[in-house]
């Protein structure tokens, strides 16, 4: 008797499942469903985990597979990709295949998302045997504009960095209700004057090396599309170049001296070998002190 009843109570449950699912599909072509920017699936039976893609996702740390958080809304041609995982009452069952409710709105080429048109989407977790098992909508949006920040701080119109060294900018996307997007996307910095900061690697990823070159200001502008965001760079002299500098100058007058005394010094043999011991002595300590 139980094996008839866990088969009806299974039946009736996949039945409200696709009840549910054909409920939610039309919402994807509406801009009235905002569903919470959670990974946990609309029909409650499992999580959709949000997977890193190639090296310019804002969402995700430098080499990291899986984002810190699921994203509010992806940028539009912003790739991305998603994982599925069963609550711990469903597991055990076959992992379902992810698709796209329209692939004219969320395009799915080799396991990689692409956002190709503004507005919500359903993507479907799909059993074997073509049962719809969980949902989730995902918003796609353009890239209203851009922001720069330093070591994670937003920057303002100005930064420094000192000739010889390098500073890390980070641009991110940004919806017109300022929610950062996910996805994958092709940037592009430039430098207007090299000859003052230039770039440290192709500059297109969303993270950026900018290297000092000679003291200056420059600005360096990031592209995303049609979007633009720019920011001057002022490089500062290197301090350490004059330091070292003020130290060899010590070090070979210093020396000078310690020869001139010596060279004046007669005596006999020992005396002699006690003046160059001195010399040696001096010598290591001026070098010492330029390094």
């Amino acid at each position: 008797m139980l094996l008839p009843l866990r088969s009806r109570l299974r039946g009736e449950r996949r039945a409200l499942v696709t009840a549910l699912a054909s409920l939610l599909l039309p919402l994807a072509c509406t801009g009235d469903y905002m569903p919470p920017p959670t990974s946990e699936g609309e029909l409650g039976r499992g999580e959709f985990i949000y997977r890193c893609t190639g090296t310019s996702d804002a969402l995700c740390p430098v080499g990291a597979q899986q984002a810190t958080s699921f994203p509010q809304a992806v940028a539009l041609r912003g790739e991305f990709g998603l994982d599925y995982t069963y609550k711990e009452e469903f597991d055990g069952d076959p992992l379902p295949t992810l698709k796209s409710s329209s692939s004219e709105r969320i395009e799915l080429t080799n396991g990689i998302f692409k956002g190709m048109t503004e507005g919500y989407t359903a993507i479907l977790a799909v059993s074997g045997a073509s049962e719809v098992i969980d949902i989730k909508h995902i918003r796609v949006a353009a890239v209203d504009h851009l922001t720069i920040s330093q070591d994670q701080i937003e920057v303002g119109p100005q930064v420094e960095v000192e000739a010889g060294r390098t500073i890390k900018l980070t641009a991110s996307p940004q919806s017109a209700q300022d929610q950062l997007l996910g996805g994958s996307l092709d940037y592009w910095w430039t430098s207007a004057d090299t000859s003052v900061a230039k770039l440290s690697g192709a500059g297109t990823d969303d993270l950026v090396v900018v290297q000092g070159v000679a003291e200056g200001t420059t600005e360096f502008t990031v592209k995303v599309g049609q979007v633009t965001q720019s920011v001057m760079v002022k490089v500062t002299p290197s301090m350490t170049s004059g330091s070292a500098s003020d130290s060899d100058g010590t070090t070979d007058t210093d020396t000078d001296t310690s020869t001139t005394g010596d060279t004046s010094t007669t005596g006999d043999t020992t005396g002699d070998t006690s003046t160059t011991g001195d010399t040696t002595g001096d010598t290591t300590g001026d070098t010492t002190t330029g390094g």
